[in-house]
């Protein structure tokens, strides 16, 4: 996010370019061709949305972190089970590696 920039334009710049109430400059970087000017009201406006869409990026995250441990905890439990038989059995030790090293694999569908 580098290269982003919000300055308070100054008032001998305001009379120049466009309205007098858009007296906040957002500056994209190179890529972002020429600077926004924006009123203070859609500044903030714009600080909530972001604030909003970064707490739903935080927890669809969290969502895929805890399905990815319950996977994780569901394939442990199968394989401890298959250790602590006395003969283990081949084929489940297999499906539970194979879903290890695939993680984007849902466990549940590869079970008897």
């Amino acid at each position: 996010m580098s290269g982003i920039g919000v300055r308070l334009v100054p008032h001998r710049e305001l009379t120049d370019r466009g309205s007098p109430a858009r007296c906040v400059e957002v500056d994209l970087g190179p890529a972002g061709g020429e600077p926004l000017r924006i009123t203070p009201t859609q500044l903030v406006a714009l600080a909530m949305e972001t604030d909003t869409v970064l707490a739903q990026i935080r927890a669809h995250a969290r969502q895929a972190e805890a399905h990815w441990r319950a996977s994780l905890g569901h394939w442990f439990e199968e394989a401890r089970a298959a250790v602590q038989a006395q003969t283990p059995e081949t084929a489940l030790l297999q499906r539970v590696l194979d879903a290890l090293r695939r993680p984007d694999r849902d466990p549940a569908a590869s079970l008897p």
